[in-house]
């Protein structure tokens, strides 16, 4: 099915107004994690006002929208939690306000990543005015997905799971300052655990000092961060120490327990199995025994449902020659009005559920510096979001032709 380009971009420019308006609106609904009901509420508001032909939330609250009932399945993905605003982060304008000046917008969760939503609805609202009551050749499902700050990948694991909604091909709304991303090194969380015997402090030689015996560890791991390999495509990994604490039966005692928490980055080659052989390797290289495990996450959705996740992200990677990316890349081309460049996310994703644990073929387009996520600096160019909208109009169209030659 032919789409005219120009068409598009002539309804996307007399939409502007409202594109602002929608992001400006959902930046200012606050929606932290776990909390993110009025805004699940608005957008399935605005699913319904755009004609998009089902929307609801599942069981964990992630509002889904559908268009078409055509054979191949396309989930346009952006979560619509964001990370909480503190009290030490200095703001220019107020984080909820969504204030636009100059052409950009400010606030928590506009690289992090509104925007992508805002896009997805007015596509979807431009498709459904474009070819009103004719068969589409896919379907798309449009997810608003929640609590993906606290795990990433759950909610789309949760929606093929509960929803039996498994799509053929992905688009991420994380940021990529309108760049085709094409995937991402994987992360894990592991916790390393050694003990010992505690004595009084002043008797401490007939303690051991499960500190100590972790000391050793952590300094491997710091040896570990600065040689592990680079590989092509996404680089080098990464591991760090983020937490240590003991126990001891008082402040004046030898701990008989310590355990640290460690972020690891995975590239190519680096999987669950492979992170935790190398630990355990470190722990046997200074003679240390310790435990050596992956935690599971359990969290509580604000439709009140309680749910666990292994702290497992994997690695995923799509060539540029795969289709998905190359249908990418022309309709970036087409919407930025030069050629499209695609590149990696430095942090993870909910790819890791689609792409890394399923197989499923996937990309991430829109406006945003990552680096501006999570900050007080949080901003995008409006005229940004505009050509994303134009690129999340025509992808389905390009990608179907694609796979149809």
């Amino acid at each position: 099915m032919e789409i005219n380009i120009e068409q598009v971009k002539k309804l996307v420019e007399e939409n502007k107004q409202l594109i602002a308006n929608e992001i400006k609106k959902i930046v200012s609904i606050k929606s932290y994690s776990g909390d993110e009901k009025e805004l699940v509420e608005y957008l399935l508001s605005r699913m319904e006002t755009y004609k998009f032909d089902e929307f609801k939330h599942d069981s964990l609250g992630s509002a889904i929208g559908k268009i078409g009932n055509g054979k191949i399945k396309i989930m346009y993905d952006a979560h619509i939690d964001t990370v909480q605003v503190t009290e030490s982060e200095d703001w220019e304008y107020p984080p909820f306000e969504g204030k636009i000046v100059d052409g950009k917008i400010y606030g928590r969760g506009s690289v992090d990543e509104k925007p992508a939503m805002a896009g997805y609805l007015i596509a979807g609202k431009i498709i459904k005015e474009l070819f009103k009551d004719m068969e589409l050749p896919f379907t798309l499902y449009v997810v608003g997905s929640c609590l993906e700050e606290d795990v990433d990948g759950y909610p789309l694991t949760h929606i093929m799971e509960t929803e039996k909604i498994i799509p053929d091909y992905v688009v991420l709304g994380e940021p990529t300052d309108l760049t085709v991303f094409r995937g991402q090194r994987g992360r894990m969380e592991i916790k390393m655990t050694t003990y010992g015997k505690s004595a009084h402090g002043a008797h401490n030689q007939k303690g051991i000092n499960a500190v100590y015996k972790m000391s050793k560890i952590v300094d491997e791991i710091e040896k570990l961060d600065a040689n592990l390999p680079v590989k092509h495509p996404l680089g080098k990994g990464s591991i760090t120490v983020s937490n240590i604490r003991s126990e001891a039966p008082s402040m004046c005692s030898v701990p008989d327990k310590c355990q640290i928490h460690i972020d690891r980055r995975m590239t190519v080659g680096e999987n669950e199995e492979t992170v935790l052989e190398e630990l355990r390797a470190i722990a046997n290289s200074v003679n240390v025994d310790a435990d050596v495990f992956v935690p599971v996450f359990s969290g509580k959705g604000w439709t009140g449902l309680e749910f666990t996740n292994k702290a497992y992200f994997p690695t995923w990677y799509y060539e540029e020659e795969h289709d998905i990316v190359k249908s990418g890349l022309q309709a970036a081309s087409i919407a930025l009005e030069k050629e499209a460049k695609s590149s990696f996310w430095s942090f993870s994703t909910n790819g890791v559920s689609v792409a890394g644990m399923r197989g499923i073929p996937t990309i991430g387009f829109a406006p945003g510096d990552e680096s501006l996520a999570h900050s007080s600096k949080e901003y995008i160019v409006l005229e940004d979001l505009y050509k994303a909208v134009v690129f999340y109009t025509l992808f389905p169209f390009i990608l179907t032709n694609n796979l149809a030659k």
